[in-house]
């Protein structure tokens, strides 16, 4: 297709988490506000305005006071939407790429492939701490108006969560999904979720431009405080069940402290589909007794190396003994101090229970009054609702799917924090640690087994090298994403149930 050629249909732009930009204003005021996310000037004061708590009567976060600031996505007069996914901070925009986003592919768009912003090149910008599925009315509405302004069914390209929101609609509207969509292509998509980054962002926060991201981006604890109330979030997280093909990944813990009840406490809240039988292991706290950890383990490691010292007092020694737990201690070592490190290993769908004791007594400042942030069960449960409706997902027949996903980079997937010879104090000090991780291939984000797991009758599927945000501006994947397009038509296969079924082009 030439800049001369017009486009055979309309395209919408859906980014990923953190790729649209946010904005506040005083509750009931006119105009588009200040903008939150991103303003690298004050970047972790205005961040701060993003704060909220997960309210399960409205089904979305909320505020933290009866004044705080409304959140909504500015326009800039922009009736394309393509102005709050383009260039996250217009202030910096030069010399800085990690605020750029859709631009360089909307040039080239523009420039080399005929489109015309607002004509026939929309985006759509939302509220990524919501829900994925709070966005589906705001999403028919903008294809419904692409729709009726060509009167042709449109083309849609997602990237990385964005993918989640567009699941989210063909759920709720399987038939008007149909009627109004000709082809999706979802880049780098956490269809089997991102365990690594999501389970990271939930206990520490995420450090954003490196180790020197605190001194002009946003702390990793402020990050923090924001991802605990995120439904967003917690959909990152891998779906139950998951076919992995290694080993499921999983959280271990080494800790000075033992937990209470030899872990059971920090299981509490196992992620699971509620529709589904599962093992009590997999049910949430309010049904069925706490699940233990998968295994613990008690070492003594020299003093010399870590010079705190514990002993676990009788009741946690008891348990431990129930539960098999060799102690090794002082009588067995060659050295007259030691301390002990503690190991627990958690499945990742028990994680809300590692939250639970985490997030106990926390608490943030607003306006100089403390306030409290504990663990919220009901984000946790949209999150479970929202794995259990995407299982049963199905895609129209006449319409097509295509997959482009990252490969070639080592990706997060179990974590670690502590270690043998350095464990974290205590339960409520994981927040301050530093994740290890094992990886797998994938784009530094979203393993490749995951973004391949879409579950549809997948026209084709095609892997680049390439980073997970790096992936929608690379020459390379442009030009697969305009082959696709380009192919238009009716596709050959029918459609396929939800799940993990493989199908189609590695």
């Amino acid at each position: 297709m030439s800049a001369a050629e017009e486009p055979a249909r309309p395209l919408l732009l859906i980014p990923g988490v953190c790729g649209t930009i946010l904005n506040t204003r005083a509750a009931g005021a006119r105009g588009e506000g200040e903008r939150a996310w991103v303003s690298l000037s004050g970047a972790d004061l205005r961040y701060q305005k993003l704060w909220g708590t997960y309210d399960r009567s409205s089904g979305r976060v909320e505020g933290l006071s009866s004044d705080s600031e409304e959140v909504l996505v500015p326009t800039n007069g922009d009736a394309s939407g393509l102005y709050p996914i383009s260039i996250l901070d217009p202030d910096v925009q030069y010399g800085l790429p990690v605020v750029h986003y859709f631009d360089t592919f909307v040039e080239y768009l523009t420039s080399k492939q005929g489109y015309t912003c607002g004509t026939d090149l929309f985006g759509f910008g939302y509220d990524f701490r919501q829900s994925n599925s709070a966005h589906v009315p705001a999403l028919l509405d903008r294809l419904r108006s692409m729709h009726a302004l060509t009167g042709r069914r449109a083309d849609i390209l997602s990237h990385s969560m964005g993918a989640l929101v567009v699941r989210s609609l063909l759920i709720d509207h399987a038939a008007e999904f149909e009627k109004l969509v000709e082809t999706w292509i979802a880049v780098a998509a956490p269809f089997g979720g991102a365990p690594g980054f999501g389970s990271d962002a939930l206990l520490t926060g995420v450090q954003f431009a490196g180790s020197l991201g605190a001194y002009f981006f946003v702390d990793r604890g402020t990050f923090r405080q924001a991802c605990v109330q995120s439904p967003a979030v917690y959909e990152l997280l891998p779906p139950p069940h998951f076919p992995y093909a290694a080993p499921a990944p999983e959280l271990t813990l080494w800790l000075t402290t033992p937990l209470p009840g030899g872990g059971e406490g920090a299981a509490a809240l196992p992620l699971g589909a509620a529709a589904q039988p599962r093992t009590p292991a997999r049910q949430c706290a309010s049904e069925h007794p706490p699940a233990r950890p998968r295994s613990v383990r008690r070492v003594a490691v020299p003093s010399a190396i870590h010079p705190s010292m514990h002993r676990p007092g009788p009741e946690a020694a008891a348990a431990e003994a129930a539960a098999g737990v060799r102690t090794l201690g002082p009588k067995e070592a060659p050295l007259a101090s030691w301390h002990e490190a503690h190991e627990y290993k958690f499945a990742l769908d028990q994680l809300g229970g590692v939250l639970q004791g985490v997030l106990e007594g926390n608490s943030v400042s607003i306006g100089g009054q403390a306030v409290a942030m504990p663990f919220n069960p009901d984000v946790w449960q949209r999150a479970v609702d929202s794995h259990s409706a995407w299982s049963a997902c199905t895609f129209p027949r006449t319409s097509r799917f295509y997959n482009l996903y990252g490969k070639g980079y080592p990706t997060p997937y179990s974590l670690q924090y502590g270690s043998w010879w350095f464990p974290v104090s205590e339960l409520k000090a994981l927040p301050h640690a530093n994740a290890s991780y094992t990886y797998v291939d994938g784009d530094g984000t979203v393993p490749t087994e995951s973004a391949m797991a879409d579950g549809f009758d997948a026209v084709e599927r095609v892997g680049l090298v390439g980073a997970h945000r790096p992936l929608i501006s690379m020459q390379s994947a442009w030009d697969q994403i305009m082959t696709w397009i380009r192919a238009g038509g009716e596709p050959a296969g029918g459609a396929v149930g939800g799940g993990f079924q493989m199908v189609g082009h590695p």
